[in-house]
């Protein structure tokens, strides 16, 4: 996750007035005055006299936390008119979304809380433990959060079960796959937020220097090898790990299969036959050159151990992480900025093909939650006021993530990036569909930072496969990734993600040994994941009967 650019929400709904919204329907309620919704494609009908708080919490912020941030006459409205005082950019998007809601809902306090860097950066408190620190803070968990497990939010009860909505107007413009990943038989325990397509990016120019042919963007398996081949791990490296994910992309039996049966079939004839390509990119990778005190201590300095910088600062042909620097890898007015890719010439590719498998993208998404307010008074059905606060947590949450005015306003605000002013747009690619999305899009591609993507061959392909859907990445924010053994939160996908460790594979990649002892362990992994898929499959089924009463 790239800190800075993420931005995920959080409404702690506490109720100051009664003023009803009317169930779920997309139907104004009516009252005394001219409802005035539509002007900013509010649809869900809630009156715009209510009174109430939603009190959001970001990652990747400036460690502050803003009361009534929309209000031009708070303290932090006040602060924040003055861009130069804004210094990250979740903030001023947030900024920019409270000051156009509360334009038409000028009774509705959004507050910010931002920590700083990612949700689960090195060296602090987790995302999970933060959660338990607002509720520690503020008497309550947060009503809207971004989350880094939607899966495990349910088996606390934390999560309302937003498909009440779905007759709604916004609800039905959110992108029907996105809010799949997030649904679960029905519960539907989120909405779609920061979103964006990945492929793998590629430093054409490096290679063209070193007399390296560059494959086309509808590249296969095998021309991705010879490519990443060609390195000198000496001055410039194929990568800096080893991508397992054109594996789990690359057959029918990972992630499809996970998507399809909710399983894997590692020990599968596809699976097997791919195994190959493994130690030849991680032959030609950083961390094995790393391991072996092949690479120099300059060099290592030189991109503190990050793939990113690896990337930028022409040491990898190609980069399979960090797809969320797609604005500032690219933006020209800040070529003195770390994240800017130095290369003359480079591109962002699809995922190759193989035998089983068209070239494809990953799906990068941050999912937001709505609190469950049911259960506040331990009683599982919902009261008026609770469906009220709900109402108020969800109009916010909808039209900050789904509407073309909240874009608009988005692009508009400015902020400083160490002193840089610049807009407070970033990656995310819109999360509806129809003209919403051609006008997000036509958003998103004239901004200024985004210019060169226009002619680039490979990300043009990157966005045909992702308006034509075929994609079949597992979102692990939104699946069940994780499960509770013996009371220790574990990865269901241990033992495939760990392949390459000698003490779970029983070799290295490098090692001559290492397919035959991982094609011998196969068998052993699939037992270990399915059932550990059956279990947290189980406890989720067990958190909605208990929970939900569903």
């Amino acid at each position: 996750m790239r800190k800075g650019k993420r931005m995920l929400i959080l409404a702690m709904a506490g109720i100051i007035g009664m003023s009803l919204l009317g169930g779920c329907s997309g139907k104004k309620v009516e009252d005394s005055g001219q409802d005035n919704t539509d002007e900013i494609q509010i649809t869900t009908g809630l009156d715009k006299n209510v009174k109430g708080e939603v009190s959001v919490m970001v990652w990747s912020g400036d460690g502050e936390y803003y009361e009534d941030i929309g209000n031009p006459k708070s303290t932090a409205g006040k602060k924040l008119s003055d861009p130069t005082k804004i210094v990250a950019q979740n903030v001023a998007q947030l900024y920019a979304v409270a000051k156009k809601f509360n334009e038409v809902y000028p009774g509705i306090k959004i507050n910010v809380w931002s920590k700083i860097g990612d949700p689960d950066q090195y060296n602090t408190q987790s995302w999970e433990q933060e959660m338990e620190n607002f509720q520690a803070k503020y008497g309550k968990y947060p009503d809207v959060w971004a989350s880094t497990d939607v899966t495990g939010d349910i088996k606390k009860g934390l999560v309302a079960d937003l498909s009440v909505y779905k007759d709604d107007e916004t609800y039905k413009k959110y992108n029907e796959s996105l809010m799949k990943s997030i649904n679960y038989d029905g519960f539907q325990g989120g909405l779609p937020s920061y979103t964006i397509p990945g492929g793998i990016w590629v430093n054409k120019a490096l290679a063209q220097d070193n007399n390296i042919n560059v494959p086309k963007p509808d590249w296969n398996i095998d021309q991705f090898t010879r490519f990443i081949s060609k390195a000198d791990c000496k001055e410039f490296w194929g990568s800096k790990g080893t991508p397992i994910e054109v594996l789990e992309l690359g057959t029918d039996n990972i992630n499809k299969k996970i998507l399809e049966e909710n399983k894997v079939e590692l020990n599968s004839e596809q699976v097997k036959s791919l195994l190959k390509y493994l130690p030849k990119w991680a032959e030609k990778s950083i961390d094995v050159a790393a391991g072996s005190g092949k690479i120099t201590k300059d060099i290592v300095k030189e991109n503190g151990g990050y793939s990113w910088t690896y990337f930028t600062n022409n040491r990898t042909l190609i980069n399979f992480e960090d797809p969320w620097y797609l604005t500032s890898g690219a933006d020209e007015d800040a070529k003195d900025s770390p994240s800017y890719i130095k290369s003359a010439d480079w591109d962002i590719y699809p995922y190759p093909s193989t035998d089983y498998c068209e070239n494809t993208i990953k799906i990068i998404m941050d999912p937001i939650c709505v609190h469950n307010y049911a259960l506040d008074d331990k009683n599982k059905e919902w009261s008026k006021e609770e469906e009220l606060k709900r109402d108020i947590s969800y109009t916010f949450a909808s039209f900050w993530t789904a509407s073309t005015d909240a874009r608009k306003a988005i692009y508009d605000q400015k902020w400083s990036d160490n002193g840089q002013i610049k807009s407070a747009a970033g990656d995310s690619f819109p999360v509806v569909t129809g003209t919403d999305y051609d006008e997000q899009m036509k958003m998103w591609n004239d901004l200024p930072a985004h210019k060169s993507y226009k002619d680039k061959d490979g990300f043009n392909e990157v966005l045909k496969i992702w308006n034509e859907g075929r994609y079949w990445d597992v979102i692990d924010k939104c699946w069940t990734s994780t499960v509770t053994e013996k009371g220790d939160t574990v990865k269901t996908m241990e033992e495939w993600l760990r392949c390459g460790d000698q003490q779970v594979a029983g070799a290295w990649f490098t090692e001559k040994n290492w397919a035959d002892s991982v094609k011998s362990r196969l068998s052993d992994w699939d037992s270990k994941i399915n059932g550990k898929i059956v279990t947290a499959d189980k406890q989720l089924k067990d958190a909605f009967k208990k929970l939900y009463g569903k």
